[in-house]
C-alpha cells in the first residue's frame, strides 16, 4: 500500500480530529458555566428569601432553572414564593416537580397541602399535611395547619388535638394561639378563646387578628365595653381590614349604638362590599330594624358568594320563616343540614315548618331521630333536650326548668330561656292554645336576647296574634 496516499488520509482524520476536540471542550465548558450560573442565581435567591423579598427571589430562582433545570432546591423555593403570592397553581406545578426530583421533605408536603387548600381542595391538602406529620413528626407547622384546615372542614376535635400538639412543640408561636381562639369560638367556648387570643396578644401585641377574636370572646359573654375596646384596638392595627369594622358594627349595634353601627358598617362596606362579616352585620341591622324583607335579600345574596357556608343558609331559612316564605325556608333549613349535619337549629326550624302545616307526628319523628347522636354529648345537652321537647319528649315546665340546670355560665341562662319559652310558644300556637303562646312570647322577649331568632321571631308571630 502505498505511503503517500495512506499519510495523507490520516492527515485529514487528524485534522478533523483536531475540529472536534475544541467542540467537545466547549460544550463541557459551557454546562460547566451555565451549572456555575444556576448555583450563583440560586445562591442569590436565597439570600433574597431570607429577607423575605419573595418577588425578586422568584426572579432569580426562575434565572437558575433556565441556567440549570437540575435545580430541585430552585422549583421547591419558587414554588414557596408563588404560594406566598397567592398564585397556587404555578407554586403546585412546580413544588410537584421538585417532590418529583426526590425532595420529599416534611416542609414540601406542607407547602403542597397549603397550595391545595387555596384551590378548594381540602380532602387532599389534608393528606399532604398528614404525610408531613409522617415524614417529621414533631414539625409544628404541620400540626398548625392540619389544625386550621380542620377547622375550616368543621372537624372541631380534630382540630383541637392538632393545635395543642403544635403548641406543645413551638409554645411561643402566636398564631397557633390565634387560631385556637377562633376554633373555640366555634365551639362555644368563650373563656377559653379569651385566654387564647390573650397568649397571642402578649406574644405579639401587632396582632390585629388575635384582638379581634378576644373581642368576640367578649362579646358572646357580653362584656360589650370589653369587646369594643378590642376590636378598636383590631382597627388601630389595621385601619383597612372590612372585617375588623364590620365586628364592631355588630358588637355597636347589640349594644344598642346603632348610628355607630351604621357608621361602622358604611366604613366596612366601602372597604370589601363582598366580606361575610360585612354582610352579617348587614343582615343583623336590617333585621334590627324590622326590615325583614332586606335581610332575606342580603342572605340569599350571602348563600350566592359563599355557597359552602351552612350558617347562611340556616339563617335565611330562619328568616324566610318570618315572612311566612315556609317553602323557601323548608328548602334553605336542608341545604344547611347537606353541608353541615351538626346544625340542629336547621332541624328545630324544619320541626316548626312541618308542624305549622299538621305534620307534627312525622316531624317530630324526624326530629328524635335526627338528634339520637346528641344523646350523651356533654357538648350538646341543652340542644338535645330541646329537640326532645320538640319531638314530644318532656313537658313545659321541665324544659324551662332545664334552660337554667343545663347552663354552662350565667350567661347562657337568659340565652337558654330565650329559646325555652319561644319553642314552647309555638308548641302551644300549634295546639291552639293562642293566650298561652303570646305569654310565652312574650317572656321570651322579656329575656331581651336580641340577638337571637328565637327573640326576633317570637317578636313576628307576637305582631300577628295581636293583629
Amino acid at each position: 500500500m502505498p505511503l503517500g496516499p495512506t499519510f495523507g488520509r490520516m492527515t485529514t482524520d487528524l485534522r478533523r480530529l483536531l475540529w472536534v476536540f475544541p467542540i467537545f471542550a466547549l460544550l463541557l465548558c459551557s454546562c460547566d458555566v451555565h451549572k456555575k450560573l444556576g448555583e450563583m442565581h440560586y445562591r442569590e435567591g436565597m439570600r433574597k428569601f431570607d429577607r423575605n423579598d419573595f418577588t425578586n427571589s422568584l426572579a432569580d430562582f426562575t434565572a437558575a432553572i433556565a441556567q440549570n433545570p437540575g435545580l430541585a432546591d430552585a422549583y421547591q423555593y419558587r414554588g414557596y414564593d408563588e404560594m406566598v403570592t397567592s398564585n397556587y397553581v404555578a407554586a403546585l406545578k412546580d413544588i410537584d416537580q421538585a417532590i418529583s426530583m426526590g425532595l420529599g421533605s416534611d416542609y414540601v408536603y406542607i407547602y403542597r397541602g397549603y397550595c391545595l387548600e387555596g384551590l378548594g381542595d381540602n380532602a387532599a391538602a389534608l393528606t399532604n399535611y398528614t404525610e408531613s406529620i409522617r415524614l417529621m413528626s414533631n414539625n409544628a407547622e404541620a400540626y398548625k395547619y392540619r389544625g386550621i384546615l380542620r377547622t375550616t372542614m368543621r372537624d372541631y376535635d380534630g382540630a383541637l388535638a392538632d393545635l395543642d400538639q403544635a403548641e406543645t412543640l413551638d409554645p411561643k408561636d402566636e398564631d397557633v394561639f390565634e387560631n385556637r381562639a377562633e376554633l373555640h369560638l366555634w365551639r362555644n367556648e368563650y373563656e377559653s378563646c379569651i385566654t387564647d387570643a390573650t397568649r397571642a396578644v402578649t406574644l405579639n401585641p401587632k396582632d390585629d387578628d388575635a384582638f379581634a377574636q378576644r373581642g368576640l370572646g367578649k362579646m358572646h359573654l357580653k362584656d360589650y365595653p370589653g369587646a369594643l375596646a378590642d376590636l378598636d384596638a383590631s382597627i388601630a392595627l389595621d385601619s383597612h381590614n372590612a372585617t375588623h369594622f364590620a365586628n364592631r358594627g355588630f358588637v355597636r349595634a347589640i349594644a344598642g349604638d346603632t348610628k355607630a353601627a351604621e357608621a361602622d358598617l358604611a366604613q366596612a362596606t366601602m372597604l370589601d362590599a363582598t366580606n361575610l362579616d360585612v354582610l352579617n352585620t348587614t343582615v343583623y341591622l336590617k333585621e334590627k330594624s324590622g326590615d325583614l324583607a332586606g335581610a332575606a335579600d342580603t342572605l340569599t345574596r350571602l348563600t350566592g358568594l359563599y355557597p359552602q357556608l351552612p350558617e347562611s343558609f340556616e339563617h335565611l331559612g330562619w328568616a324566610q320563616t318570618d315572612l311566612r316564605q315556609y317553602g323557601l325556608a323548608l328548602k334553605s333549613f336542608r341545604r344547611a343540614l347537606e353541608i353541615d349535619p351538626g346544625l340542629n337549629y336547621a332541624r328545630f326550624g324544619i320541626w316548626l315548618i312541618r308542624a305549622r302545616s299538621g305534620e307534627a307526628a312525622p316531624a317530630g319523628a324526624e326530629l328524635r331521630e335526627s338528634i339520637q347522636s346528641l344523646d350523651g354529648d356533654a357538648n350538646h345537652v341543652w340542644e338535645f333536650r330541646l329537640g326532645g321537647f320538640l319531638a314530644g319528649d318532656g313537658d313545659e315546665a321541665a324544659l324551662i326548668a332545664q334552660a337554667t340546670a343545663t347552663a354552662k355560665r350565667p350567661t347562657d341562662v337568659s340565652e337558654h330561656q330565650c329559646e325555652a319559652y319561644y319553642y314552647a310558644g309555638m308548641k302551644r300556637l300549634f295546639a291552639g292554645d293562642k293566650s298561652g303562646a303570646v305569654a310565652l312570647f312574650e317572656k321570651c322577649i322579656a329575656t331581651g336576647e336580641d340577638n337571637f331568632v328565637e327573640y326576633n321571631d317570637a317578636k313576628v308571630e307576637l305582631s300577628e296574634l295581636k293583629k
